[in-house]
C-alpha cells in the first residue's frame, strides 16, 4: 500500500487526511485527497467517524495516533458494512463508472450505496440479466434488476451494496442516468440511453469490463 496526505494542516486548522492505495501511480490517491482539500479551503471540517460520498460508494474517516485523518472504504460481501483501509476500490469503480457514461455520451448520475433498487426473484442465480433505471427518489436508486424482462412480479427491495457484492458486474452501470438500460446476455454487453446504444461488439471497454478486479481487496 502507498501512503499519500493531504498539506492542509499548514494552511487551515485541520488535520492532514490520508489515503492509501495499492502500489503503483498516486494519481488516485491525489484525486480523492484534491476533494477534501478543496473542501477544507471552503471552510469544511471533516471529523474522525465522517462518511462522504465518493462516487456511489462511501469512505469514512478514522482518526490516526499521530492526530491525522484516514480514509477507510467498505469490504464487499460484508453487511452490514465492514471498512478497511485504503480507498482502491473506490478510485477503480469512480474511474470505470465514468467511462461507461461517456460511452454514451452522458453525464454519471452516482447513486448511494444504501440506496435500495427492486430485484427480481431470478436476479441473483440467472446467469443473464437486465438493469433499467428510473428517476431516482429519497431512498430509491431508481435501478430495477431481473433475469429477463418476462419477470414482472415478486421484485423485492434490496440495498445496492448488497446487490453489487452479490452480482459485481453491475457496479460498471450504476452511474447511468434514468431512462438507460443495460443487457447482459450470452456475455455480450449493450447499454441503451435515448437514441445512443453501444455494445461489447463495438466498444473494448465494455468487452473487457474487470467486474471481479472491481471488488478484489488487491
Amino acid at each position: 500500500m502507498k501512503d499519500v496526505k493531504t498539506n492542509i494542516q499548514g494552511i487551515a486548522a485541520h488535520p492532514n487526511i490520508v489515503v492509501s492505495l495499492l502500489s503503483g501511480p498516486s494519481l488516485g490517491a491525489h484525486t480523492i485527497l484534491s476533494y477534501f482539500e478543496d473542501e477544507v479551503r471552503k471552510g469544511k471540517v471533516f471529523r474522525a467517524g465522517e462518511t462522504v460520498q465518493m462516487g456511489w460508494l462511501m469512505l469514512m474517516l478514522k482518526a490516526t495516533d499521530a492526530g491525522e485523518l484516514e480514509v477507510w472504504e467498505p469490504r464487499f460481501g460484508a453487511i452490514p458494512i465492514v471498512w478497511e483501509r485504503g480507498a482502491s476500490r473506490t478510485y477503480r469503480q469512480l474511474i470505470v463508472q465514468k467511462s461507461v457514461a461517456e460511452q454514451l455520451g452522458v453525464e454519471p448520475s452516482f447513486p448511494s450505496l444504501v440506496q435500495s433498487a427492486v430485484v427480481s426473484p431470478n436476479f441473483e442465480t440467472s446467469r443473464d440479466l437486465l438493469m433499467s433505471r428510473e428517476p431516482s427518489t429519497g431512498t430509491d436508486s431508481g435501478w430495477l434488476f431481473a433475469a429477463d424482462s418476462n419477470e414482472s412480479e415478486g421484485g423485492r427491495l434490496v440495498s445496492l451494496f448488497e446487490i453489487a457484492s452479490k452480482r459485481p458486474e453491475v457496479i460498471p452501470f450504476l452511474a447511468l442516468p434514468p431512462s438507460a438500460s443495460v443487457v447482459l446476455k450470452d456475455g455480450r454487453v449493450t447499454i441503451k440511453h435515448g437514441d445512443e446504444e453501444v455494445s461489447s461488439d463495438s466498444s473494448e471497454l465494455l468487452r473487457r469490463l474487470p467486474a471481479s478486479d472491481l471488488i478484489a481487496a488487491t
